[in-house]
């Protein structure tokens, strides 16, 4: 059997091409299978009319002219597209009695106050959270299978005769078994310690009944269903039906209830896209869509619904941004003027050329710089791919003009690291830069201090020490922010408004799914650096069980003894922990040191000592003097030892995808051929294969897409401090078409309807991320 969706969509198929050949193939397929169409649809008899029409206009063709014949398969594709949106979507009749949306939830149809605190539980407290609750999942149960045709493992629906029922006990078990027939096969239907079944099924021996649930091979080989769900033949639920999210004493049944009585309050919703928008994106009235959300019609009805909320929802968002950026834009930025000729000469002394995509990537920020426009820049690279010198060369044209710039990183040891490679490059050009962190003096910060208001300073690198409210800059133009996810928003804003609007970048050595970054920072320019420093060989990487642990600590003393190279080993964890089954760095510190290593300098690192002791230990490695670093996460982020060569992750099935990317990324930083091994100590086949994975590849932005998909874009990125919008219905991964489409959509809606419902109803919405910082 076939559903008449299935034969429509079937016979589109086959009318892509005008010829025939495919006139043939059509009027074949449809005297094959015309019969086989059984769709609960048909009982309504204007659809059974229509597909019969249908049917006749194309059969009818072989009586026609070849020209006559093949202009019908022509007018095939429209007739399939105009049927289902009149037959396979239904919408609501609305009327004036339909509660309103702000209606307190224990008021709403079928409610009361027991399932008010249900309801409340699952965070429905009006009328409009609950048309807005939508299904997590949907069940099909349109297509009746014949008993003989069911498989293993599938949900079906079927239908057949109930000819016995019997009670078993075994031990404190009951069973309840029902054999079912049609016939031809048969079925066994168990429920277990419901002995009330047996009484629900016996009044239906010899009746034909409707079986939904999942078949089974049972202990004998026999197919079963256990626990299934029974309706008499008369009334078959032959529909798609939605799966709610639940909560303890509400069923899906009771559910479907409340929100089937409740749905005309979707009338009140308002439509507030543009006509015109509505038509040329092919979207339905925002009612047909609400039902298609809760009872689709057909899986056509789901698609467009699904489709038209979540475009809905990504033009909201999209529009938001574009006017927080049109409000940057408004507040005006500082056009800056420079030769550029201080950066050639900066080039000009590195000892090696610069790749292609710096290239690019220097000019779209210099062309930022240089415009009325304050510069809102996301710079992405994967690690290694030398993000620093591009933002060092953007540091060099700002000074050139005439301007300050304040660098911020996440970690002081990172903070230095940055201090020290700019102190380095940049002074030999006359440019003076200073550290500012937590630990830096009480005397140093107020001459750094003094220094920035008076203009006496140009560059000042620093943690968040650099937003505390009483530093100020004499001419700031440009921020830098390295690693932005590790700022709040509200950090990254504090500094911004420093200056005038400034010019800011950000870069992120996380590669982001440009999808992402359109959502995540679709306020905000990306440049990609997508090319490594030639030279640089790819890092090897092996994952192993910590069974063969030996086997890599004698490797890495065979590296760092008679090559001279340097290793990191990190662990999960600063200490054993009783909760957790993992290696802690302290402990293994100590065993490696006497056990493996006893006779090469080691160093331990971890985020709970003072960032005097941290830097102490990371100058140390930076100059050789530690050959192997003993460490937990903390040097994930940027540090940069050129001659450590491998990296040992412990309990890697503990870390990230991202995390183990970066933690990879810090060796293979020279010439030397790098080593990365992962030890895993209890993964199971997934964590496993992630790994593997991990190790296939070094190409953060395809590892990046993997541990999106795997982990979903809130664990990804921590939503909270992200910013990252909470989509009831849109899903930032597979919306990849959409979300450009409502980028566009939105540019059109603020420049075109800038009073429109749209723009309120987006103000409403995102306020606080539209509302520009009050700089200044």
């Amino acid at each position: 059997m076939i559903l008449i969706e299935e034969f429509l969509d079937n016979c589109y198929e086959l009318s892509k091409e005008v010829n025939e050949m495919s006139l043939n193939a059509l009027i074949e397929y449809i005297d094959d299978n015309f019969e086989r169409v059984d769709d609960p649809l048909l009982f309504e008899p204007e659809i059974k009319k229509r597909l019969d029409e249908f049917k006749n206009y194309i059969l009818d063709a072989r009586k026609l002219p070849l020209e006559r014949a093949l202009n019908r398969v022509s007018q095939v594709r429209g007739m399939v597209e105009r049927f289902k949106f009149n037959f396979l979507t239904n919408s609501i009749t609305c009327t004036e009695n339909a509660k309103p949306l702000d209606v307190p939830i224990k008021y709403a149809k079928g409610v009361g106050p027991s399932r008010e605190k249900l309801l409340k539980k699952l965070g429905i407290e009006t009328v409009s959270d609950l048309v807005n609750y939508f299904p997590r999942d949907y069940e099909d149960r349109r297509k009746v299978i014949p008993l003989m045709y069911v498989k293993e493992n599938e949900k079906v629906t079927t239908k057949g005769v109930v000819r016995s029922v019997e009670k078993t006990r075994k031990g404190e078990l009951v069973i309840i078994s029902a054999l079912l027939q049609d016939g031809i096969s048969q079925l066994l239907l168990k429920w277990f310690n419901q002995e009330f079944k047996e009484m629900e099924i016996k009044p239906l021996i010899g009746k034909e009944v409707y079986v939904t649930g999942t078949v089974k091979r049972g202990y004998f080989g026999a197919m079963e269903i256990q626990n299934p769900e029974i309706s008499v033949s008369d009334t078959p639920e032959r529909a798609i039906l939605p799966i709610y999210p639940l909560t303890e004493n509400l069923t899906q049944k009771t559910l479907r209830r409340i929100i089937a009585d409740n749905l005309p309050s979707v009338c009140k919703v308002s439509d507030v896209l543009p006509k015109e928008l509505i038509e040329e994106r092919k979207l339905v009235d925002v009612h047909t869509a609400y039902v298609g959300m809760h009872f689709p019609k057909s899986a056509f009805h789901f698609k467009i619904a699904r489709k038209r909320l979540a475009y809905e929802e990504l033009l909201f968002f999209q529009t938001a941004l574009y006017l927080s950026r049109q409000n940057v834009s408004q507040v005006g930025g500082i056009p800056k003027e420079f030769t550029g000729n201080l950066a050639e000469k900066f080039i000009r002394r590195l000892p090696f050329q610069l790749t292609n995509a710096q290239k690019r990537a220097h000019g779209e920020i210099r062309e930022d710089m240089r415009s009325t426009n304050p510069m809102n820049r996301l710079l992405q690279g994967d690690v290694g791919s030398g993000k620093t010198l591009v933002a060092e060369l953007a540091i060099v044209d700002n000074y050139e003009a005439g301007y300050q710039s304040a660098f911020m990183v996440p970690t002081s040891i990172l903070a230095v690291q940055h201090f020290q490679k700019l102190f380095n490059h940049l002074t030999d050009i006359g440019i003076r830069v200073a550290l500012l962190i937590g630990s830096t003096s009480q005397k140093e910060k107020e001459r750094i201090k003094f220094a920035l208001k008076n203009g006496n300073l140009d560059v000042v690198v620093g943690t968040h020490a650099l937003i505390q409210e009483d530093v100020h800059f004499a001419n700031l133009g440009l921020v830098i922010i390295d690693e932005q996810h590790r700022f709040g928003v509200k950090q990254r804003e504090e500094l911004i408004s420093k200056g005038k609007v400034v010019d800011t970048l950000i870069m992120t050595a996380t590669p982001i799914p440009r999808t992402l970054s359109l959502t995540l920072y679709g306020d905000l320019d990306v440049s990609i650096i997508d090319e490594m420093p030639p030279g640089r060989k790819e890092i090897k990487t092996f994952t192993l069980r910590h069974t063969r642990a030996k086997e890599v600590y004698k490797f890495v003393r065979e590296q760092v003894i008679e090559n001279g190279d340097q290793a990191y080993i990190v662990y999960p964890l600063i200490e054993q922990s009783e909760a957790i089954n993992a290696k802690a760095a302290e402990d293994m510190y100590k065993t490696l040191s006497k056990e493996a290593f006893p006779d090469v300098p080691m160093g331990l690192l971890h985020g709970r000592m003072s960032d005097e002791e941290k830097n102490d230990v990371m100058s140390k490695f930076v100059r050789g003097e530690i050959k192997i670093l003993v460490s937990t996460s903390v040097i994930e982020v940027g540090v940069d030892v050129p001659n450590a060569t491998v990296m040992v992750i412990e309990n890697a099935e503990r870390f990230g995808l991202a995390q183990l990317h970066q933690l990879r990324g810090r060796v293979g930083r020279g010439d030397k051929q790098s080593y990365c091994f992962l030890i895993v100590s209890e993964a199971g086949e997934e964590a496993w294969d992630r790994l593997q994975f991990f190790a296939s590849t070094n190409d953060g932005f395809k590892i990046s897409e993997y541990d999106l998909r795997l982990r979903g874009p809130g664990e990804f990125f921590g939503t909270r401090q992200h910013g990252l919008p909470e989509f009831r219905v849109a899903d930032i991964i597979s919306d990849t078409e959409l979300m450009l489409l409502a980028r566009e959509d939105a540019k059109r809606i603020v420049e075109n309807y800038p009073d429109s419902e749209i723009i309120k109803k987006v103000y409403e919405l995102y306020s606080e991320r539209i509302k520009f910082l009050d700089v200044g």
